[in-house]
């Protein structure tokens, strides 16, 4: 399964690659000719993935949407291009010669070894020189290049290539409304930026990669190209070649982030795809600026692509997800300052803000034509609206009291719990020792009990207040404590809980907008505003990152903004390393005037730093999640897959597995199948008709969903956890915490009754010792009954103490006649007719359909109540 993983992981990356880069090329290459090649490579990325993506909204808008139709949408430019310059004769001509070829090789007129050294010959006569001269032109960016993604392929790749299964909870919300795009049906769920689930679902579509691999093994590639945009978009402001790839690895490599920044790498998701699309529209941004004139005419081409490329770049982050806007947006403003002596000239400013806003118009198209037909808002809009408007948030939604979190000048992290004045705060975070001789210890359990300067302790002391300091010197007191609380928060949510890297991190900002001024006051203008702006809006995001600690409203939660802050430190160490680089060089040039010192300098640069940060142990080790299902279910899933015939299996199971295979099987949830057992009296009779049917069960139940990472584990399945009732909860809650233990040991238990019962028919397919699936193979004329007594079929009427438990099993255990094809599968008291329908399968297919939603809750207002990554 790790082999499989790995082709599956290069599979989708080719394909990925191929639509959104290759085609590109392809067809731009002629165009963009007068790019540099990093300004191209932006050109090419972002005009693919527009494409693509608007491509599909337009053919599920028109309800046409297939993998015919995708291809011949994406081809369409080419055939275009080829019938206005009128080459038609030349494309027959090449496929006359290629199939007159090919009848050659056929009748053995021309040896396939001769065919093949011919054309390599005659490649190598035509492009052999000057594919030599650009090799080792860019040799050295060819294999920095390569060590960024083996890199990214350590670090992350490794981790999806051992833990099979989604690793968030809402993944399966998220396959769902793909799932349903194969039916044209987008914005089934809500209107939502469906830009991430247009690529996945044109890459289901147009290659044959099943959607659920996808969901398993893209975030490999989106990772790939995260790092990939950071690097290249470095390329574009920076002036030497090396820097860039120092600012990138440093991100990559170095240990110094927290977890929390990291860890949603591993997992499929649009508002880590939507990352992509940051970087690119603010560089796009500032070469507008750097290379607008408003005289010569040979300019326009130059300055209206850079400004094209904002306008889709732009698009693109609220297509794909919503928050990516926010630092693209805040990042936009950066840039508004650093290039302030343009911005506010009326010939760059309309231009700019014009094309603002028709990326915000692009991007908010399809979610209109979603809502003009007829399709709600999907709910986790309102909840993204509800934080940024300030109402509380899952972090805070049980409490009642503002919690606030400073760290002192010990470096203590201290909480306090209710209201607390300024100059009290002061003195929580320097200590009491200058004011009251009390320890900084003592200060941090008053200010966690909050109790003010004024309050109780002070007064019976009998001491003096001391004298009001100056207004200036109380106005720096608060600006220094508010700094201390942006400095606590960094620390908090985007280092390990490292103080140093904290105070680094913070330190590089403010010496890159040091520099960036100091090379404005020197006539720099170009390169000192693209230093300016980066850091100002590094000022921005240290502010956002601890807006609720500083009595603001909240735009984004502290959590998810830390993803963003530390991808941007690698644009501002990335920035900081070719000022120095170019220092160095410039140092240099003093004494040696060759070209070499361009090239070695860099390098010797970069050898330094990796040295360093090997010797000093500051490398990360490959990130590690869990997942939510168990490596045996997936092996066992595309097995089952690859065995059987479509539509001939059914699994029961949790409820991730549902989406994963809609395509090719049924799907039926263990707690839907519990609660039937519950009643025998009213569900005397209960049958799967399918020829098989697989049962997973976990005999270490997965921590799930709102539990999972916190480092519990959940009790093997025992007749304990069988003794307990059957969850009368809805959604995933069944299986979640201790829920999922007993629902687990139910199903376990049952398994063991039934295989008693028929042990030839009931066969072990596949056992772990955390992990056991079941195979039932049954005549689809005859079904077998799964209605037993187990033993612990409703705890509250049974006795569980009982010896003779997995032996009692009900006489309703026969085998059912050749009448009942139906399904049996009526829950609880909902006795609700449905339509009959002729044949075998109309039928089945009309028991899910109707059924669905109820037996798997897979309704954004209970699953993740809501709120989607």
């Amino acid at each position: 399964m790790m082999m499989l993983t790995v082709i599956q992981i290069v599979q989708a990356l080719a394909a990925y690659s191929f639509v959104m880069l290759f085609l590109s090329w392809v067809f731009l290459r002629k165009y963009l000719a007068h790019f540099e090649l990093p300004e191209r490579i932006i050109g090419y990325f972002l005009t693919g993935n527009f494409y693509i993506i608007y491509l599909v909204f337009l053919l599920q808008f028109l309800h046409i949407s297939n993998s015919i139709t995708l291809w011949i949408g994406t081809l369409f430019p080419f055939f275009v291009r080829a019938w206005r310059r009128k080459k038609f004769a030349a494309v027959k001509y090449q496929a006359e010669s290629f199939f007159r070829f090919f009848l050659h090789i056929l009748r053995g007129e021309i040896g396939v070894k001769t065919l093949i050294l011919t054309n390599c010959r005659k490649l190598f006569e035509r492009y052999g020189r000057k594919t030599g001269r650009n090799l080792r032109k860019w040799l050295p960016d060819l294999l920095l290049t390569g060590v960024v993604m083996a890199g990214v392929f350590y670090l992350y790749g490794s981790n999806t290539v051992t833990v099979f299964g989604y690793k968030a909870s809402d993944v399966p919300v998220h396959n769902l409304w793909i799932n349903n795009m194969s039916n044209n049906e987008i914005f089934s769920k809500g209107v939502y930026p469906y830009g991430f689930h247009c690529v996945i679902y044109y890459l289901h579509t147009a290659f044959g990669i099943k959607t659920y691999i996808l969901m398993r093994v893209f975030c490999v590639t989106q990772t790939l190209f995260i790092h990939l945009a950071l690097l290249v978009s470095l390329k574009v402001i920076s002036k030497n070649r090396i820097a860039p790839y120092i600012g990138t690895e440093a991100y990559l490599f170095l240990n110094v982030f927290s977890d929390a920044s990291h860890a949603r790498f591993a997992t499929t998701l649009p508002q880590e795809y939507g990352m992509m699309f940051i970087f690119p529209a603010a560089v796009m941004a500032m070469r507008f600026f750097q290379e607008y004139k408003s005289t010569p005419k040979t300019e326009k081409a130059h300055y209206r692509g850079y400004l094209l490329a904002f306008v889709i770049s732009f698009s693109l982050t609220l297509t794909v997800h919503f928050y990516n806007t926010i630092p693209a947006g805040v990042l936009c403003v950066g840039i508004a300052f650093g290039f302030f002596l343009m911005f506010f000239r009326w010939r760059y400013f309309w231009r700019i803000m014009l094309a603002g806003i028709i990326s915000i118009v692009v991007a908010v198209l399809p979610m209109a034509v979603g809502v003009v037909t007829g399709h709600q808002l999907e709910g986790s809009l309102y909840w993204a609206l509800g934080v940024i408007n300030g109402e509380k948030s899952d972090t805070d939604q049980n409490s009642g009291d503002k919690v606030t979190q400073v760290v002192d000048k010990n470096g203590n992290t201290i909480t306090i719990v209710g209201e607390v004045d300024e100059e009290t705060l002061q003195k929580i975070i320097n200590g009491y020792e200058e004011e009251t001789g009390e320890s900084s210890e003592a200060g941090s359990d008053l200010a966690q009990n909050g109790v003010s300067q004024n309050g109780g302790e002070n007064s019976q002391q009998g001491t003096s207040q001391p004298e009001r300091p100056s207004k200036i010197k109380r106005i720096l007191q608060v600006l220094k404590s508010k700094c201390m609380i942006i400095l606590g928060q960094i620390q908090l949510y985007c280092t390990n809980k490292n103080r140093n890297a904290a105070i680094a991190m913070v330190a590089s900002i403010l010496l890159l907008n040091l520099v960036g001024t100091a090379l404005l006051l020197m006539k720099k203008i170009k390169y000192g505003s693209v230093l300016l702006s980066i850091g100002i809006y590094m000022l921005f995001m240290c502010i956002m990152q601890a807006l609720v600690e500083l009595g603001l409203p909240e735009i984004m939660q502290a959590s998810r903004l830390c993803i963003f802050f530390c991808y941007s430190l690698g644009l501002v160490w990335g920035m900081l390393a070719d000022v120095g680089i170019c220092a160095v060089i410039k140092l240099f040039q003093l004494f040696f005037k060759k070209q070499w010192i361009y090239t070695v300098v860099p390098l010797v640069v970069l050898a330094a730093s990796t040295v360093t940060a090997v010797a000093e142990n500051w490398i990360r080790t490959p990130i590690k999640t869990g997942a939510l299902e168990t490596n045996e279910a997936i092996t066992c899933l595309t097995n089952i897959i690859h065995e059987n015939k479509d539509l001939n299996w059914t699994i029961v199971s949790a409820n991730d597995e549902r989406q994963m295979i809609s395509d090719f099987g049924w799907h039926y949830e263990i707690i839907a199948f519990l609660r039937q057992q519950k009643d025998l009296k009213q569900n005397s009779v209960i049958t799967i008709p399918t020829e098989y049917v697989y049962f997973f069960i976990e005999k270490q139940p997965v921590n799930y969903a709102d539990t999972a990472g916190s480092g519990v584990t959940l009790r093997r399945v025992s007749k304990m956890g069988a003794s307990q009732p059957v969850s009368t909860l809805s959604g995933i809650y069944p299986y979640s915490g201790q829920d999922r233990w007993g629902t687990m040991s139910h199903m376990y238990y049952w398994a063991q009754a039934f295989k008693k019962l028929y042990p030839q028919e009931m066969e072990v397919y596949y056992e772990t010792t955390d992990f056991v699936c079941y195979r039932l193979h049954q005549n689809v004329n005859s079904l077998y009954n799964l209605a037993i007594d187990y033993g612990y079929n409703d705890p509250h009427e049974t006795d569980i103490n009982s010896d003779e438990t997995l032996d009692s099993v009900s006489e309703t255990s026969n085998r059912t006649s050749d009448t009942d094809l139906a399904p049996v599968l009526e829950t609880q008291s909902d006795t609700d007719s449905k339509e009959e329908l002729n044949g075998f399968a109309q039928e089945l297919r009309s028991y899910y359909d109707y059924y669905g939603d109820r037996l798997f809750s897979i309704s954004t207002s209970e699953y993740g109540e809501g709120k989607l990554e």
